[in-house]
């Protein structure tokens, strides 16, 4: 017992040495035991800042220490941009399967990108492809549905794709704002070669693929066809912006510390592991006396503010408290399945207002899918109700963490900012 020990704390020590020794760049790192097999992939924006939060002293989670008395070794692979290593863990997650990326195979939180078996393909989002007989390939898993969501906002722009189940003679409105290339326009030859080109970067072959322009611009120009070799260019152009300027991984290790205490708090007490919080909302309630109520919400995109997917909503029907109107609140925002479902929400208030919340997320069965959290104002502490069954059946009170009190007062000014707007309109007209 006291060989295993001893040797643990030796593989331990040269592990934290080979920490030193990785770059302080974007890449993916992969956890392997001594067999060398792979035990765990992640990503990082600095990979030896990342890698070395590992051996912190005050790391508590289970699932890191278990990793760490398996772990052997850590190779790391260097990627040009925080996006190229985003694809390239996704990739390698999909080829090694690694146990502590936890149960894959079953996961029905991992969302995938694949294309169907049609003569234009359409690009689909799913959560278990290996069950979806009509696909041509697929990408993934992809542990942040956001980043995935977010990658082919961006990437639609740089290779217009099909995403509709119906064909319009006219066009779509994707067609119309540029952002699908109208399947009654466009040749089964050119499409294919968006379909190759979206296949290389979700796969995370994104060398391949600009290899692959740079030969067709190349060819193009040789053959003066010079309108085909501008597209290429300007693709090759647009992926270099894209590369540079795509930032959504934690800038600080405070904020991935005290998000990761948020995680274990929700695995604790409701059963509920979103493995990384990517995307965090808060909610409240601006009143004063019946004439004015709204609702406001806002987003941590990371930890960090995302003011542009900031939403104001206005109460509707006789107002009968703050629980009431968080509850309606939520149930619009929740309706609007084309914004991306955060994993986490967060409520400015007490059992009642989180009592509010569960009944909006109870409504739309996704309890376990969603972790929730209340701040009171007063005693600045959180709510945490303890789920069992679909139920609440207790509570807990915890210290609150500064990133999510000031979740909770953005989401207050909004709130306050958006009533004032409409009482100052009502009081002058």
């Amino acid at each position: 017992m006291d060989r295993q020990v001893s040797g643990q704390a030796m593989i331990k020590r040269v592990l934290k040495v080979t920490v030193k020794k990785l770059p302080q760049k974007p890449g993916v790192y992969l956890f392997r035991d001594l067999h060398d097999k792979v035990l765990y992939v992640g990503k990082a924006i600095n990979l030896q800042k990342r890698v070395k939060n590992y051996f912190s002293e005050n790391k508590v989670d289970f699932k890191t220490k278990r990793l760490l008395e398996n772990a052997d070794k850590v190779d790391f692979i260097e990627t040009k941009s925080e996006l190229e290593s985003l694809l390239l863990e996704a990739r390698l997650i999909k080829q090694y399967r690694p146990r502590y990326n936890i149960r894959l195979k079953d996961d029905k939180r991992y969302l995938y990108a694949g294309f169907t078996k049609e003569p234009f393909p359409r690009l689909v989002l799913l959560r278990q492809p290996e069950k979806e007989p009509g696909l041509l390939n697929w990408f993934g898993p992809f542990p942040s549905s956001y980043a995935l969501k977010e990658i082919l906002r961006l990437v639609r722009r740089i290779f217009p794709h099909r995403t509709c189940q119906k064909m319009l003679a006219g066009g779509c409105l994707y067609y119309h704002l540029g952002l699908c290339p109208g399947m009654c326009r466009e040749s089964v030859k050119n499409y294919g070669r968006t379909v190759k080109n979206l296949s290389l970067l979700l796969g995370g072959q994104t060398d391949q693929l600009v290899k692959l322009l740079t030969k067709r611009m190349q060819q193009a120009a040789t053959a003066e066809k010079y309108e085909t070799a501008a597209v290429s260019k300007r693709q090759l152009q647009l992926m270099a912006r894209l590369w540079q300027n795509y930032r959504r991984f934690p800038e600080t290790e405070k904020i991935i510390k005290q998000l990761e205490t948020v995680r274990q708090l929700l695995v604790c007490w409701q059963g509920f592991d979103p493995l990384l919080i990517h995307r965090l909302e808060a909610y409240d309630i601006a009143n004063l006396g019946k004439d004015v109520v709204v609702g406001a919400m806002t987003v941590l995109l990371e930890g960090e503010p995302d003011n542009q997917q900031y939403r104001q909503f206005k109460i509707r029907g006789e107002f009968q408290g703050d629980p009431p109107a968080l509850r309606q609140v939520i149930s619009r925002r929740l309706h609007h399945r084309r914004w991306v479902y955060p994993q986490v929400i967060l409520v400015d208030g007490g059992k009642g207002q989180v009592a509010a919340a569960f009944q909006a997320l109870a409504e739309k069965k996704l309890i376990g899918q969603i972790g929730l959290i209340g701040l009171a104002k007063q005693e600045e502490v959180l709510v945490i109700p303890r789920i069992d069954q679909e139920k609440i059946v207790s509570w807990k009170l915890v210290a609150s963490l500064p990133i999510l009190q000031q979740a909770r007062d953005e989401a207050h000014r909004f709130a306050q900012r958006y009533y004032k707007k409409l009482h100052r309109r009502i009081t002058f007209d």
